[in-house]
């Protein structure tokens, strides 16, 4: 077996000499015998279906990472760079994921139930068949928001059309996707809201006009299009002159 080197990230210095069969399993005996592995320098590691429980994987380089199947359940995985890494189907349920860098990753089939990720960069990110229950959204881009509406029973007709718009997207901007939803009349707004908000949970990063949509809007699952919803009345306030709050309505 060969001796592997782990090392920090900006040449700071080795973390461990391992022997082992793979890089992978250095990494799985390196954190089994409470090495941290926090910035470590494992860009492109192979390491499908590691088992990394408990991992303290914060600022780690994983950009470009093969991890399919890895169980990293309750991993902390804060400020993380995981651009372009293969995460199918792996458990990341109760990972702390705040502020990591997952860009274009694969975490489709992935297990993200009661993560954390307030703060992460989830641009281009495919969650397809993701599991996402209790997990705190950062909800500044569109790839989460696809995911939850693309697979609610309402998905048809004009909503389907809606997802597909919100998936092509190319305005980067934090929250620009909310635009096409506004765009899309009552029942439209309604429908999505009623969706999005079963995933707001207090304290995120939701913006105001959708928590205060959700609020209104029927939250409960619904087979319905978005066509067969009657439109609901919306209330926004506004500070008027000299500082005076005055109410609108749309239908």
């Amino acid at each position: 077996m060969a001796v592997h080197t782990l090392l920090r990230r900006w040449c700071t210095g080795p973390l461990a000499l391992v022997e082992a069969e793979s890089q992978g399993r250095a990494v799985e005996l390196a954190a089994r015998a409470g090495v941290p592995l926090a910035y470590a320098d494992l860009k492109g590691i192979e390491a499908p279906r590691c088992f990394l429980p408990d991992a303290d994987l914060r600022g780690a380089d994983l950009d470009a990472a093969i991890l399919p199947g890895a169980y990293l359940r309750r991993a902390d995985l804060r400020t993380a760079t995981l651009v372009d890494a293969d995460l199918a189907g792996a458990v990341l349920r109760q990972a702390d994921l705040r502020d990591a860098r997952l860009r274009d990753a694969d975490l489709r089939r992935a297990d993200l139930r009661d993560a954390r990720l307030a703060g992460a960069d989830l641009r281009g990110v495919r969650l397809t068949g993701a599991r996402l229950e209790g997990a705190a959204i950062d909800w500044r881009w569109a790839a989460v928001a696809v995911e939850l509406l693309r697979r609610d029973p309402g998905c048809r007709g004009d909503s389907l059309r809606l997802v597909v718009e919100l998936a092509l997207e190319r305005d980067e901007r934090p929250y620009a996707w909310l635009r096409p939803i506004f765009r899309g009349g009552p029942g439209i707004v309604d429908w999505a809201c009623s969706v999005l908000g079963r995933a707001i949970l207090p304290g995120d990063d939701a913006p105001e006009i959708l928590r205060r949509l959700a609020a209104d809007a029927d939250v409960e699952p619904s087979a319905r299009t978005a066509a067969d919803r009657p439109g609901r009345l919306y209330w926004t306030r506004a500070v008027g002159p000299r500082g005076r709050r005055s109410e609108s309505r749309s239908d």
